[in-house]
C-alpha cells in the first residue's frame, strides 16, 4: 500500500538563467541533467559545509525543482535570493504537493502510468516520480492529491525510514545545516558533489578532501539497541580508548527495541562499540562504513 510521507519541502528555480544559476549554486552537475531527469544535488557554504540536500530535478531549460531531504523551503529560498544578483530567475516556494512513497511496482505504475528510471522522473497527471536508490526498489512520488487509499500510521513511515537508512540517505534539517562536510555524510557516495564541473560555493574543500585525502569522519551505517528512538544530533563516544566521538544522524527501528542508524563518525572498524552519554543504557555497533575511508 502507498505510504504517507511527511510534506513535501519544495522549491521551484524559473526563468531563462535557471540551469546557469542552479549550475553554479550547487555541487551537482546540473547542466549534465537532460529534461525530465534528476540527480541528488547540495548546496555548500563557501568553507564547503552542507547548507541544504535534496533531489534536483530538471522539468525544462527555464525550470528546475528542488525537492529538499530535510529543512524548510522557505528557509533555503531565502538563503539564496541575495546569489540571484542580474540572474534572471525567480526562487518560489511551491506548498500544493503530497509525497506518496511506493514499494510495490503495480501501485507505483498505476499511480504515475509508468515506471520512473534510476535518473529518470515521470512527470504526468500533475504528478513527479523519482525511483531511489538502495537495496530495495522503492519510489518518491509527489502529487497534488493522495490515492484513495494511503497508509499514514508510523509504522509505514518508519518503514520508508528504514529503507533511507539502509540506502544511506541522510536528511539535513536546522540543526544539521552548515555543519557536516559532504564526505561526512556520504553524499558523494550518491552522486551529489561533483569535483571536475568547476566552480561553486565549497568547491575547493570538496576537490581537496577527493584528490589529496585527509577527510576526518566518514558516513556509517549502526545497529542499536535502545528503549527510545535516538533523535538526530545525539552524540555517540566510541567504547574504547580511542576517543572517537561523532554524531547520529538518522535512526529507525526495526523490531522493538532494536534498530539502525546513520551517523558521522570518525574511521571506525565494523563490529566497534560505541555508547550515548545522553542515552543510559543504550547501546551502538558499528555494521559498515559508506565510502571509501582508506586515507
Amino acid at each position: 500500500m502507498p505510504i504517507a510521507l511527511p510534506t513535501p519541502q519544495v522549491l521551484e528555480i524559473v526563468g531563462a538563467d535557471a540551469i546557469a544559476f542552479a549550475h553554479a549554486q550547487f555541487a551537482s552537475d546540473v547542466r549534465a541533467l537532460a529534461d525530465r531527469q534528476w540527480q541528488w544535488s547540495a548546496w555548500l557554504s563557501a568553507q564547503g559545509r552542507v547548507r541544504a540536500f535534496f533531489r534536483v530535478l530538471r522539468i525544462g531549460d527555464d525550470h528546475v525543482l528542488l525537492i529538499l531531504q530535510g529543512g524548510l523551503a522557505e528557509t533555503l529560498r531565502a538563503a539564496l535570493a541575495p546569489f540571484v544578483f542580474r540572474a534572471k530567475v525567480q526562487l518560489r516556494v511551491v506548498g500544493t504537493w503530497h509525497a506518496i512513497g511506493f514499494d510495490q511496482l503495480a501501485d507505483v505504475v498505476e499511480w504515475l502510468g509508468a515506471v520512473p528510471g534510476p535518473t529518470d522522473a515521470v512527470i504526468a497527471n500533475d504528478r513527479i516520480g523519482v525511483a531511489l536508490p538502495g537495496p530495495q526498489p522503492r519510489w518518491y512520488v509527489l502529487g497534488h492529491t493522495l490515492p484513495a487509499t494511503v497508509d499514514d500510521s508510523p509504522a509505514a513511515l518508519n518503514h520508508w525510514n528504514a529503507a533511507d537508512v539502509a540506502a544511506g540517505i541522510v536528511e539535513i534539517g536546522d540543526a544539521q545545516a552548515d555543519r557536516f562536510l559532504p564526505s561526512w555524510l556520504g553524499l558523494d557516495e550518491l552522486g551529489a558533489v561533483s569535483v571536475r564541473k568547476g566552480c561553486y560555493p565549497g568547491q575547493e574543500i570538496v576537490a581537496r578532501l577527493h584528490f589529496k585525502g585527509g577527510n576526518k569522519r566518514w558516513l556509517q551505517q549502526l545497529a542499536f539497541s535502545a528503549d527510545v528512538m535516538p533523535e538526530p544530533g545525539t552524540s555517540l563516544t566510541a567504547d574504547s580508548d580511542s576517543g572517537a566521538s561523532g554524531e547520529l544522524l538518522r535512526a529507525a527501528w526495526t523490531r522493538t527495541g532494536q534498530g539502525f542508524a546513520l551517523a558521522a563518525l570518525p574511521k571506525l572498524p565494523a563490529g566497534a562499540a560505541l555508547m550515548a552519554p545522553a542515552m543510559p543504557g543504550a547501546s551502538f555497533r558499528v555494521i559498515s562504513t559508506i565510502g571509501n575511508p582508506s586515507d
